[in-house]
């Protein structure tokens, strides 16, 4: 395999095994097996186990976030943050994989909090830059940048979570226009 494809194979392995037996499942052997690299490509690729979660996690909350990232433009605040929440659980609904495997892995204790924090910052920069601009313009309150994703997105994460544990009896659909109004109730002025 070509590296970029044996790297991609190792992930989309992680992510089947993940799904399929959970993250404790999830062993350098398994992941060889699963792919078909060797589990020294493994190494180099990733240099452990904990590397190749990292690398997923990392990953998939990138393509979460910037599939909320379009979403921010000139329209008012009041249009713009439901839909952010509204684009978070599309995403949910459409990757229910990834997205499961996102908050098992930011549960589980495998990722260094300090490199999650500064990563979640960057990837997140936008959505605070913008924030930013649309508290001083007075449009929002003042929410920090910290809270974005803990506090500001809290109904979407508890809507996600229960979608992910009962996605036959939770519809998401259904619960979007009142996680909508509710992030936009925690930050409108």
């Amino acid at each position: 395999m070509a590296r970029a494809a044996t790297r991609e194979a190792i992930l989309e392995a992680a992510l089947a095994i993940v799904a399929d037996k959970g993250l404790e499942a999830m062993t350098i052997s398994r992941l060889a097996e699963v792919s078909g690299a060797s589990n020294g490509s493994i190494y180099h690729h990733f240099g452990s186990r904990g590397g190749v979660v990292a690398e997923l996690y990392r990953a998939s909350f990138a393509e979460l976030v910037g599939e909320m990232v379009p979403a921010l433009d000139e329209r008012p605040a009041e249009a713009v943050v439901p839909e952010l929440a509204g684009r978070f659980l599309d995403w949910i609904a459409a990757n229910p994989t990834r997205a499961e495997f996102v908050y098992r892995a930011s549960t589980a204790g495998v990722l260094p909090e300090e490199e999650t924090a500064a990563f979640k910052a960057r990837v997140m920069a936008p959505l605070a830059t913008w924030f930013g601009a649309r508290t001083a313009r007075g449009e929002m309150r003042a929410v920090p940048a910290w809270a974005l994703d803990a506090v500001v997105m809290s109904p979407v994460h508890e809507c996600a979570r229960r979608y992910l544990a009962a996605p036959a009896t939770f519809d998401l659909r259904r619960a979007r226009p009142e996680v909508e109004h509710a992030v936009w109730a925690i930050v409108r002025p």
